[in-house]
């Protein structure tokens, strides 16, 4: 779609494209541009106009961002002044509610002080045993020479995982009902908000029914853990006992609780079977990377199951972690709504503006990460990691509102990577580079097949 750079309607503002038509033809027609090639239309724009533009659109202007400074602006430094109550969160708060992803203010200050002591060092070295039972459990079903979906199987894994570790249960009888919700979830959020409501009226109805579906189960388990008492220590009992320090008789109502389980279910397993699954095609692609890794597994696991005392031994496995993410950002934009009159660098940013950080964008920008296209984990070793700006690496956000469950994350992604690399090696058999496919999480579109090889 051809474009030509707009007239702002101050100095002060960036440059960028020229308002789009907001009626029908010109919505349609810029939402279609958008969905064909989301990163082609990012990236051409930023290679335009630079490291932040600006598109004026019904009203309200938007900031798209992807330089460290700029993304510190907003993460950091006047994180105050910028909220979720963005346009790209309202579908998911229809899914979410008021859940520590999509609140904002007193609401999420309170469940980030209630959520804490569940997501705590020794809380995660609790969850470790949990973790690996689950990945042998996927291991034992692998046979030698066989092809299989491997974005299915992490999918599967990590769901059992979160189910397991911070729930206390076995979601396996569940996996399908939950992955088709996801699915649904998935597909709603990569429609754009500014399609007509005819256009958007299926996938929100289907949307509906999938968090009938989920709210169903998750009122389910509550109910079982209610009645069956406390069991062993995991986020559904911390939920269920929590009280906040600030106030000892303030308890969450079973409303928060849904909201926080359903935020940890879905967001939690969907962004590490990502993370798991391009880290495997990546390592399928790097034959020195690939030996790397096994040796490090070797040297440190031999024969043994890995345990929590590992996982600051396992610290290349952890680099190739870190550098998957780097390639293939889980959430790889974060969205904000200025509360108050504020700027972003030089450029003012009026109350109601929104600003999008596009973290893949960020992530592969060859001022900080030379030849950014190539997969290279020694990219984050302590001397690498220092030599650039700490916003130049975000896959879990940044500043006061970065994942709470992030130690949580890189301890499971990197446990169940060592345990799979212990076994088996990885091969991609397609010619041609898998697809990623945004949706709320950057997944490999139609999933990824990989063929299965025992270790010798």
């Amino acid at each position: 779609m051809q474009e030509t750079p707009g007239s702002p309607a101050s100095s002060e503002l960036p440059p960028g494209p020229a308002a789009r038509s907001t009626g029908l033809v010109g919505t349609v027609r810029y939402g279609l541009a958008f969905l064909r090639d989301p990163f082609g239309f990012v990236g051409g724009r930023f290679e335009r106009f630079g490291d932040i533009y600006y598109a004026p659109s019904g009203g309200v202007g938007l900031y798209v961002v992807r330089h460290p400074d700029h993304v510190r602006d907003v993460l950091v430094t006047q994180a105050d002044a910028f909220e979720k109550t963005h346009t790209a969160l309202e579908s998911l708060s229809s899914v979410l509610g008021q859940g520590l992803l999509t609140s904002d203010g007193e609401v999420w200050r309170r469940h980030r002080r209630l959520l804490g002591p569940a997501f705590g060092k020794k809380a995660i070295e609790g969850y470790a045993a949990g973790m690996v039972r689950e990945t042998v459990t996927t291991v034992e079903r692998f046979r030698d020479g066989e092809t299989r979906d491997i974005a299915d199987e992490m999918i599967d894994l990590t769901l059992r995982i979160v189910g397991r570790t911070l729930l206390g249960i076995d979601v396996g009888s569940e996996v399908a009902r939950i992955g088709r919700a996801m699915n649904v979830f998935q597909t709603s959020l990569s429609v754009p908000q500014g399609l007509p409501k005819l256009l958007r009226w299926p996938i929100e109805r289907r949307t509906a029914r999938a968090v009938a579906e989920l709210d169903e189960i998750i009122e389910r388990v509550i109910r079982e853990r209610r009645a069956a008492g406390p069991g062993e220590p995991d986020l559904l009992q911390m939920l269920l006992d929590a009280t906040d320090p600030e106030n000892p008789s303030d308890r969450l109502s079973q409303r928060e609780i849904r909201d926080e389980l359903i935020t940890f279910l879905l967001a939690g397993h969907e962004t590490t079977s990502n993370t798991l699954t391009w880290a495997l095609y990546l390592i399928s692609q790097s034959p020195e990377v690939e030996r790397a890794l096994q040796s490090e597994v070797d040297r440190v696991l031999g024969d043994r199951l890995p345990g929590p005392g590992d996982i600051e031994r396992l610290t290349y496995t952890e680099q190739v972690v870190k550098e998957s993410m780097r390639l293939y950002p889980p959430a790889f934009v974060l969205a904000r709504r200025a509360a108050r009159d504020t700027t972003i660098g030089p450029y003012r940013v009026p109350r109601g503006s929104e600003v999008i950080v596009w973290t893949y964008f960020t992530h592969r920008d060859a001022r900080y990460y030379p030849e950014p296209e190539a997969f290279r984990p020694e990219r984050f070793t302590p001397e690498a990691e220092a030599s650039r700006p700490r916003q130049a690496y975000l896959p879990f956000g940044a500043g006061p509102r970065a994942c709470i469950g992030r130690a949580f994350a890189m301890a499971e992604a990197t446990l169940v990577l060592a345990s799979l690399a212990q076994r088996f090696s990885f091969r991609y058999p397609g010619s041609k580079p898998p697809r990623p496919r945004p949706r709320i999480t950057l997944g490999p579109q139609g999933g990824l097949r990989m063929k299965i090889q025992k270790r010798a």
